[in-house]
């Protein structure tokens, strides 16, 4: 049957403290020494007991009752099964006798303590200490298993909400990225037909990477900076000769990784808010690594026909911020202002290293 590494790295520590506890004698006792034989014998009987009382502990009753809602439950049957313990460990010395048990039986009664006026073996306050100790050792090994047990299922479940979180996040980008797009194209329809039919080209192909490259949680981050050069080359179709573009994206790239789609959402709202027809606006767009890290900066111009909008984006906006602190939490910078008629965002994320 095949056993799990958790099942090896649980039960390993076990096997081993048992090895040990069962050859231990054959250094320490002397097997042609008559007293050392009756130590033998009351050490092996006490070793047997002191492990099923350890393993009904550790397998049985921890679990089933320290973790009840009525934790007093837990402590009667502790005492209970102690008893019960004392109780049989009396009959079977009682029973086989062990200061008998050697054949010659040449063990000096001076060496066996007398019994007390109740008739109880010398050996019980021994064995009730013995089994203060192995209860309370087992109850602790038991109750730290099953609270990083819990720790470690808590983790699980919360990693796997953050990732259902961000799948979610990340799926909302590619239909608001979508629709922009088609309306780019719409709108470039009534002015160049061949530019709108080039763009539909580029979008089939900027598409596919939506639905099947950007499906995972880290790509190659030439991958993502081509990605976003070519949905800005899409954008740029449609300028007027009022807006000024300016970009500059770094062609060396080192094989690191990022999470897809970070960058799009502030682009996008720079061409929706920044550029206008009327008057002159900008665009300019900064995408490098430095230090480690992916720097991002995008500054646009706010034109007067949308000075009274919220130029700080919807959905995607949104979206991307929610992203950030649930993939780097407070690893990540990510800077927005708006002053003197022009918008700003930088961001600034670590490498994810393969």
């Amino acid at each position: 049957m095949y056993l799990s590494k958790n099942k090896i790295e649980k039960w390993l520590p076990h096997f081993i403290g048992l090895l040990l506890f069962l050859i231990l004698p054959i250094f320490v006792f002397d097997r042609n020494n008559d007293r050392a034989i009756y130590w033998m014998y009351s050490y092996y009987y006490q070793l047997a007991f002191m492990i099923a009382a350890f393993y009904v502990n550790y397998l049985v009753i921890v679990p089933r009752f320290f973790f009840s809602k009525r934790k007093v439950y837990f402590f009667v049957i502790i005492f209970l099964f102690t008893v019960l313990l004392l109780a049989i460990s009396q009959y079977l010395y009682d029973t086989f006798q062990f200061e008998n048990l050697h054949p010659n039986n040449n063990i000096p009664r001076g060496d066996m303590p007398p019994r007390s006026r109740l008739g109880l073996h010398p050996k019980l306050v021994d064995n009730f200490f013995l089994l203060v100790i192995v209860l309370g050792f087992s109850s602790g090994m038991a109750i730290i298993q099953r609270l990083r047990k819990n720790e470690s299922k808590q983790k699980e479940i919360e990693k796997a909400h953050v990732d259902s979180e961000l799948a979610f996040l990340k799926n909302q980008i590619s239909p608001h990225f979508f629709f922009n797009a088609l309306n780019n194209i719409y709108g470039l329809i009534a002015i160049d037909s061949d530019k709108a039919q080039q763009a539909v080209e580029k979008l089939s192909g900027l598409m596919r990477y939506l639905i099947y490259d950007s499906n995972i949680d880290a790509i190659e981050l030439q991958k993502e900076f081509d990605f976003t050069l070519k949905y800005i080359e899409l954008m740029e179709q449609r300028l007027s000769s009022k807006v000024k573009l300016n970009v500059d994206i770094s062609p060396n790239i080192p094989e690191v990784q990022t999470p897809p789609l970070l960058f799009i959402p502030f682009i996008e709202n720079a061409f929706k808010h920044g550029i206008s027809y009327r008057e002159n606006s900008f665009v300019s767009i900064l995408l490098k690594t430095e230090n480690n890290n992916v720097v991002f900066d995008c500054k646009n111009s706010i034109p007067t026909s949308n000075e009274q909008k919220d130029t700080k984006g919807g959905v995607g906006i949104t979206n991307i911020q929610k992203r950030l602190d649930l993939i780097y939490g407070n690893l990540f910078k990510l800077d927005i202002s708006k002053a003197d008629k022009e918008y700003h965002v930088q961001l600034i994320v670590p490498f994810k290293i393969k």
